[in-house]
């Protein structure tokens, strides 16, 4: 016969007033740090809300921006470099030049879903200089190739150290911004990789004067020059780039921010979609969500096709298309420069009406369209040499419509993901497809023996927007409407009954009371 004891209670109900216990802590916990948030945002009203903004961008948009336009000179400058001798000093003809273009990107994307990883392991202020110094010293190795093997090499090396900035400079954004501010400074943030476009004519231009100094090719000194630039980048971003917020000690300052700006600052990303929110602690089973979520792959569809596809093909063979308008290598290499500057513009312009106006889908529509109609008048004006003032004004155009689109797809994708890990791994694992696909295939579609008509090229752009970037931005919108109305008819008191705080954070934007951003 089995003895019981009375005054002994049962392990299970041990396990269940000790979960109950730690509930009522973390409860308490969240609802007093709520609270802290509420206070907060009552006291960063007006003035001293613009006055931490105005930090945060002068901290993080200066340095961020200045490392893309590096990256994307030392990503793009084969362009500028095959019109200064390259391809006949390293024994390349035109289709090997675009197949190594396009193996850059294999690399590129495999480590930007890993790189993203780490920055959120390890954080922005170790990963990024290591990262910066490293592309910089591939770069000035790449003065140094000698034939199309060790141009290869130097590429697929290039891809891995490069494929950190892009996608971790979004997910550093998206931990310092809220939804309705992210747009425009993701904006400003990719206002540099069209400014990169017309800061590298000008730089080839400026370089054009050293060809032949001490034996070198100008093309050579392109490359060391810009490599030792971004070396210098990266050492000073060392003390230039802040941590995460939630990286800082907690009760301390730091020598930029007050011990209650960094405090607001870092919950009120926290506390964006109401008093609901999510980890930061770092797990694999986000990473996974990310990977199994419908929004990662139509964000993908949208930078693949809509993106890199036009973006690409158009950096790497701008300069040859406006040197078959009929002007010299020279002078094409200085056209470069304008419609980046306007298409610079135009996309800081329109991310700062997408946050005002609260509509991604309206903006990136938009932005597809001016885009497409530049291509195509570009497409049609190319058969006719008399017309190069319209070719050339559709270059504008083009230009414009397709860098406006992408900060737009980052601010969409950041605002409905909430949980800090699932947001880095999905931006990283949408950019993984969108830069293996849309690089290699971009870099290949303006093939040289077309020109200057480029029937494949210009076709497979216009088909690529419509149909794999319009239509799929389509659909996502719609989805995301209807699941918002389905929210919006649930029973909220029902919903509290049914689900603790914790449980609804746990959740993320499946959240009965989040709302995507349309």
């Amino acid at each position: 016969m089995e003895s019981t004891d009375s005054s002994q209670p049962s392990s299970i109900t041990d396990t269940e007033r000790k979960g109950e216990a730690v509930a009522t802590v973390t409860n308490e916990s969240s609802a007093l740090e709520y609270e802290r948030f509420l206070r907060l945002e009552n006291e960063f009203s007006g003035a001293s809300k613009k006055r931490l903004l105005r930090k945060l961008d002068l901290r993080l948009l200066p340095t961020l921006s200045f490392l893309y336009l590096m990256c994307s000179l030392d990503k793009s400058n084969a362009g500028n470099a095959k019109l200064s001798g390259l391809l006949e000093d390293i024994g390349m003809d035109g289709t090997q030049f675009n197949l190594a273009l396009m193996y850059f990107f294999f690399t590129y994307g495999l480590f930007e879903p890993v790189s993203n990883i780490m920055l959120r392991r390890v954080g922005p202020k170790i990963w990024f200089p290591f990262i910066v110094c490293a592309w910089g010293l591939i770069t000035t190795l790449t003065s140094q190739a000698s034939s199309y093997g060790s141009f290869i090499v130097i590429r697929l090396m290039l891809g891995i150290t490069e494929a950190g900035l892009y996608p971790g400079a979004y997910f550093i954004l998206s931990m310092w911004y809220t939804p309705k501010e992210i747009g425009t400074r993701m904006a400003i943030f990719y206002g540099a990789n069209t400014t990169a476009g017309a800061f590298g004519g000008v730089i080839a231009y400026g370089v054009g004067s050293l060809d032949g100094s001490l034996g070198w090719r100008a093309w050579r000194w392109l490359f060391l020059i810009e490599g030792c630039i971004t070396i210098f980048a990266g050492l000073c971003c060392f003390f230039c780039l802040p941590a995460f917020p939630h990286q800082y000690q907690a009760g301390k300052g730091t020598s930029w921010l007050t011990k209650e700006e960094l405090e607001y600052a870092s919950l009120r990303i926290k506390y964006a979609n109401g008093h609901v929110s999510s980890t930061y602690e770092f797990r694999w089973s986000d990473v996974i969500a990310a990977a199994k979520d419908r929004k990662t792959y139509f964000m993908m569809m949208l930078f693949w096709w809509g993106g890199s596809v036009p973006t690409y093909s158009l950096s790497y063979t701008l300069p040859t298309m406006v040197a078959n308008l009929g002007y010299s290598s020279v002078k094409a290499q200085a056209l470069t420069t304008p419609p980046y500057i306007f298409a610079t513009c135009v996309c800081v312009a329109v991310g700062y009406i997408s946050d005002r106006k609260s509509r991604r889908y309206q903006c990136i529509m938009g932005a597809y369209t001016l885009g497409l109609i530049g291509i195509i008048i570009l497409w049609i004006t190319v058969h006719y040499p008399s017309l190069p003032g319209v070719s050339y004004f559709a270059i504008f155009l083009a230009a414009a419509g397709y860098s406006a689109q992408a900060p737009i797809v980052g601010a969409w994708t950041s605002s409905n993901i909430t949980n800090p890990s699932k947001r880095a791994a999905a931006i990283g694992l949408l950019m993984l497809l969108g830069s293996v696909g849309g690089g290699s295939i971009g870099s290949n579609i303006y093939i040289s023996s077309e020109a200057p008509t480029y029937p494949l090229g210009f076709g497979f752009s216009v088909g690529a927007t419509v149909i794999g970037a319009m239509i799929p931005a389509t659909i996502h919108w719609y989805l995301m409407r209807k699941e918002n109305k389905r929210r919006d008819g649930l029973n909220i008191a029902e919903v509290e009954r049914t689900y603790t705080t914790e449980e609804l954070g746990e959740m993320g934007e499946d959240s009965p009371f989040f709302r995507f951003v349309l």
